[in-house]
């Protein structure tokens, strides 16, 4: 990365951090991340780079997203006041300097403030998620930092009970919910499995719904076909669906074998998804130190930024997240997986051997 590279980087980062300054100097909750931040930076063995929650132990990335200029991470954050998980929230120019912001979304009348995905619209952002013991969630922000959440109804748009109807039909509840729109639609796709593997076994089938309003959904079916890459026993945990290339990608976390994505076509009539290829980003058990429950939204040129959580080896108060990664697809359905670019912003006393 040249200089002026750099600098414009650099003045980005500048810009962010003296308008949050002027909007949340006075901000109880800022006054204490800010204290913990500088102390956690205190501890040699701190990650510097990899995001890591400023205070209590933190689980899956959640929603990353573009809006006005920056970009938003939520992730599961357990404040230490709560044992509830809440939507923490960090905001950054480059994708690799974060800086905290409030707290999100806060339980209520959900217990848990689980995984779930975002979508950008001209002028709001939806983000929608699992609320445990109340179904899914559904909320909205269209601040500049992306700080005021309404939840559309006040409480969950798809009950628990709906849930557990669908259940009936298959073997697990729905939940972590990604979302889309099409034809003024939108499109709710949930983890799901079905009782059809030999003896019955469960195999992989995320669940799919529809809204015109966000407030009222129907399930539709079970959304993939030419599944002949997942094992007996997989889920479709944290699945994110969008165009990649001039094709589909659906990512998902299997709690027994780790981060994968499908690469297919997607059938807009029938609102299916054909599988033509398979990738894995884990190639052993997801736990210890296995990418896990990608987050991921659209970018520049037909490519998906995405970041993940690193699964903790032993026991201790927090996690960390991945780099960001820019998917790609190539020929023959393969995926490029490359580094943000402001990684770059990291080498320094760089030296040259011939």
């Amino acid at each position: 990365m040249n200089q002026e590279t750099a600098g414009k980087f650099e003045d980005e980062r500048s810009v962010l951090v003296n308008n949050l300054k002027k909007i949340l100097k006075k901000h109880p909750v800022m006054e204490q991340l800010d204290s913990l931040r500088k102390k956690r930076f205190s501890d040699p063995y701190f990650p510097a780079y990899h995001f890591a929650s400023p205070e209590g132990p933190m689980n899956d990335p959640n929603g990353i997203c573009y809006w006005k200029g920056y970009w938003h991470l939520f992730y599961q954050a357990y404040p230490p006041e709560s044992h509830c998980v809440h939507w923490g929230h960090a905001i950054s120019s480059d994708l690799i300097h974060w800086h905290d912001l409030p707290y999100a979304i806060y339980p209520g009348p959900e217990q848990h403030c689980y995984s779930g995905s975002s979508l950008v619209e001209k002028n709001r952002v939806i983000a929608i998620y699992f609320g445990v013991n109340s179904g899914i969630m559904c909320a909205t922000a269209s601040d500049q930092f992306l700080l005021n959440w309404q939840k559309i109804k006040g409480g969950p748009v798809i009950p628990m009970d709906v849930l557990e109807k669908t259940t009936d039909l298959h073997s697990t509840i729905p939940f972590d919910p990604c979302i889309w729109k099409k034809n003024g639609f939108y499109y709710c796709l949930c983890n799901g499995r079905v009782p059809e593997g030999p003896d019955c076994k469960p195999v992989l089938s995320p669940f799919l719904f529809r809204s015109k309003d966000l407030s009222k959904w129907e399930y539709l079916h079970p959304f993939v076909e030419g599944d002949r890459f997942s094992l007996i026993g997989d889920d479709c945990a944290c699945p994110y669906f969008w165009p990649i290339g001039t094709k589909y990608i659906l990512l998902f976390f299997s709690h027994m074998s780790g981060t994968q994505a499908f690469i297919g076509n997607y059938d807009r009539k029938r609102d299916k998804f054909i599988i033509t290829s398979h990738h894995r980003f884990n190639f052993g058990a997801p736990a210890p130190g296995g990418m896990i429950a990608p987050s991921a939204t659209p970018w520049r040129n037909g490519n998906i930024i995405v970041i993940f959580n690193i699964f903790k080896g032993k026991s201790s108060d927090n996690q960390v997240m991945t780099i960001p990664v820019s998917l790609s697809l190539m020929a023959e359905d393969r995926l490029k997986i490359e580094p943000v670019d402001a990684v770059k912003t990291l080498r320094y006393n760089h030296q040259h051997i011939d």
